[in-house]
């Protein structure tokens, strides 16, 4: 979606206007942030990039002490939900830019991640995100990537309203599995790649993660 798109996302929280918009709502900022928070926190300290961040709820569980978190996105919509959500915290700071142009040198980040950003790009550009963060973690550092499962229930209600020619919520939304995740690390020249489906969000998401 273009950046006017998703500004507009926010300011109307569009994807609330339905019953089933909402509920996926709620389980993405109130349960999921957490399952995904869990999930990544385990493999990330020092300082971390989120690219796509949205509202930063997932970022937000992971901060604990010694951790900073840089909140990237391209909608100012969303960074004014994000910094609302954080309550002045110092050690989370926000950034208007892009997944593809990030404005950090090389070897800046100790992780970097990001949690339902990948499946809105077209397939070539995916490895090309994933190359730009792999550009600015450290060496040996994590890249994170959580991404709806193709074969779980979200991924099948993708596919039924493709089927149907119903408006998805993010109409150009493309889940992936196992293999998607795999091929695309590698071609982000990332190594030592896991790429597990999560169990405890009902089979809804994949968590992948590589390394420098």
């Amino acid at each position: 979606m273009s950046k006017d798109t998703w500004d507009s996302v926010w300011d109307k929280q569009q994807i609330r206007q339905s019953a089933l918009h909402s509920l996926i709502y709620f389980l993405r900022e109130y349960y999921f942030s957490s399952t995904f928070a869990r999930f990544a926190r385990k493999r990330m300290n020092g300082l971390i990039l989120e690219v796509g961040c949205g509202t930063a709820q997932c970022s937000l569980k992971i901060l604990t002490k010694g951790t900073d978190i840089i909140g990237a996105d391209f909608s100012a919509s969303a960074l004014q939900l994000a910094k609302k959500y954080s309550f002045g915290s110092k050690s989370i700071k926000f950034i208007v830019t892009d997944a593809f142009n990030l404005p950090f040198v090389e070897n800046t980040f100790n992780a970097v991640w990001s949690v339902g950003l990948l499946e809105h790009f077209e397939t070539p550009r995916v490895a090309l995100a994933l190359a730009e963060m792999r550009r600015v973690v450290k060496p040996e550092g994590k890249v994170i990537a959580i991404v709806p499962y193709k074969y779980g229930p979200l991924g099948m209600l993708n596919y039924g309203f493709q089927k149907l020619k119903k408006e998805w919520i993010w109409e150009d939304e493309t889940p992936m599995d196992l293999n998607d995740m795999h091929r695309i690390f590698k071609q982000a020249g990332l190594r030592n790649i896991s790429v597990q489906k999560m169990y405890d969000t009902f089979l809804m998401f994949l968590g992948a993660i590589g390394e420098k």
